[in-house]
């Protein structure tokens, strides 16, 4: 039967999928010549170095053989070497309390109220009346208001709680978007209130609960060193800002005024680009910049976002420093160009930027994460912080946040746990008629880091400084395809030839019997036959025997070897 190459070629790859339950367990055939020696040559220096023949009057189990050996020596087909580049994953663990608890039913500030408000931040500065958030809050009215939650009476301050993250530098590039010369700061904050069902959560036999909208996980920007007491010491958020977001560090890519979106993703490159050149993010995507042009006064850029060398996204737009910003998305990808310039011949243009990828996106008033909707923190003189499903802001936008809004939890009594947004806890401990509450984490992160990045997570910085280890490289390489005797010859062959099947049927094998090199009839059991220097100055490995069943085996041995 006469098979087209096309078709051999087909059954070789699907040969691929059935290759290593052929090659297990325990094969026979004899050996005539030096087989062990052709095996351990058929791949040299990662690449294939033998062809496969098979005959066009073969039956289709030898075709297959073909196709199973051709997959197995593909299996081979590697490189090794010390690893230069690489990633690693890395487990960060992280478990604390607040500094501080309060009793809810006795401590004098909290048991005379209906519903107390506690707070924690990754640094107490940023939690107190004196110098932070709480600051914000009149402290001589009934009441209190906060994140838009309005207590009777009390705000209870539980201090750090150290775990929560925290970017001490959240402007590394020193864009300085919206105040010249200033340097940002972001932490995490959590906010709750404890509420009581009678008249005050002193009252005997009052249950305790947690409603919903008066939970709150907020992540804000401050000027450096300045804590939330006046609305100064906030900074408003802008692309290229870097943000801790449940614990990993962010970049903004963009507030989308048109559909009411946050847009964050993972810093990969932070610097500067020559016109024409572009920036490899692996995964077959690359950032290029195309041009940088003069306009007046301001600079025009062309970046590209591509794909496999395919275009899949680009904009040209104006950048200013400190005015305007040019913002690219698609898909995983995020880029934010926030300066351009040319030399001084104005020959090249070089464009000052920052990419992300895994970005993400925070839909304004919806749900981001199970029970909890995403929110802009906004800044509002006279107000204070407020929540907002806006990307444009009433005030000035300091923030994000992610609210409450699952059902109530009432009746709460001893040892209970409220999980705020999947992330941390606020824990209510009764005992002796006292009930205990607090801030506590005991979080784990996967994160990938690859050599020379450094991450922070759950408020600690990794850098990955090397991996030292000996590794076979993956590479792309194309596994032997075997191809018909009609298109083969002993004569012009460039490499090593492993024949499947007799001289009944494979003819370059029946060339070998009739010159005397090999020894192969009806009668014969599973060979391995070597005729040395007989393909143009190269060995040949004869797999074949009596019929079919004794090829195949043949075969077997061979995979088996190799």
């Amino acid at each position: 039967m006469a098979m087209s190459m096309k078709k051999i070629g087909a059954i070789a790859v699907g040969g691929a999928m059935v290759a290593s339950a052929l090659a297990t367990g325990a094969f026979a055939a004899e050996k005539v010549g030096d087989v062990d020696a052709f095996a351990a040559d058929v791949v040299a220096d990662g690449e294939a170095n033998v062809d496969i023949v098979v005959g066009s009057n073969a039956a289709a189990l030898d075709v297959v053989s073909a196709a199973n050996i051709a997959a197995k020596i593909g299996s081979l087909m590697f490189k090794e070497g010390t690893v230069e580049d690489g990633t690693a994953t890395v487990t960060v663990s992280a478990e604390a309390e607040s500094d501080e608890v309060k009793d809810v039913y006795t401590d004098a500030a909290v048991s005379v109220v209906k519903k107390a408000l506690v707070i924690t931040a990754a640094d107490d500065d940023y939690t107190g009346v004196t110098t932070g958030i709480l600051g914000l809050a009149d402290g001589t009215a009934a009441t209190k208001e906060l994140f838009g939650i309005t207590t009777a009476g009390a705000a209870a301050d539980l201090e750090d709680l150290q775990t929560l993250a925290f970017v001490s530098d959240a402007d590394p590039s020193g864009w300085d978007f919206n105040k010249a010369s200033a340097d940002f700061e972001a932490t995490e904050v959590l906010v709750a209130t404890i509420n009581s069902d009678l008249a005050t959560l002193g009252t005997a036999g009052a249950d305790i609960e947690i409603l919903e909208d008066e939970v709150i996980y907020a992540s804000l920007a401050f000027e450096e060193d300045k804590y939330g007491i006046l609305g100064t010491d906030y900074a408003a958020l802008f692309p290229g800002m870097r943000i801790p977001l449940l614990g990993e560090e962010k970049v903004i890519v963009k507030l989308d005024t048109d559909d009411d979106l946050v847009i964050v993703g993972d810093e990969v490159y932070d610097g500067v680009i020559k016109q024409g050149e572009s920036y490899d993010l692996g995964n077959g995507y690359t950032v290029e910049v195309n041009n940088v042009l003069m306009s007046g006064t301001n600079y025009k850029v062309d970046v590209s976002i591509l794909k496999d060398g395919k275009t899949v996204a680009s904009k040209f737009d104006t950048v200013k420093k400190q005015t305007t910003q040019l913002k690219l998305v698609y898909k995983d990808v995020g880029i934010v160009v926030n300066d351009a310039w040319t030399d001084v011949g104005e020959n090249y243009g070089f464009a000052e930027l920052v990419i992300v990828d895994n970005v993400q996106s925070l839909e304004l008033g919806e749900e981001f994460i199970p029970d909890y909707e995403a929110y802009t923190v906004d800044y509002v003189a006279g107000t204070g912080l407020t929540l907002s499903d806006k990307a444009t802001a009433t005030g000035t936008i300091v923030g994000v946040a992610l609210k409450y809004v699952g059902d109530d939890v009432d009746k709460i009594s001893k040892d209970k746990t409220f999980t705020i947004a999947d992330y941390a806890k606020l824990d209510l401990d009764e005992d002796s008629g006292k009930m205990a509450a607090k801030f506590l984490m005991d979080e784990s992160k996967d994160v990938t880091v690859s050599i020379g990045e450094k991450i922070a997570v759950l408020n600690a910085e990794i850098k990955l400084d090397d991996i030292e280890a000996e590794a076979k490289e993956a590479v792309v390489m194309t596994a032997p395809i075997a191809v018909l005797d009609t298109e083969a010859s002993l004569d012009d062959a460039d490499k090593a030839l492993i024949l499947v099947g007799g001289p009944v049927v494979n003819a370059l094998t029946a060339e070998l019997a009739d010159a005397g090199l090999i020894a192969i009839d009806n009668e014969s059991p599973a060979t391995l036959a070597v005729a040395a220097g007989a393909a143009n100055g190269n060995d040949v490995l004869v797999v074949a025997g009596g019929d079919r069943a004794a090829t195949e085996a043949a075969a077997d041995a061979l995979i088996a070897m190799l």
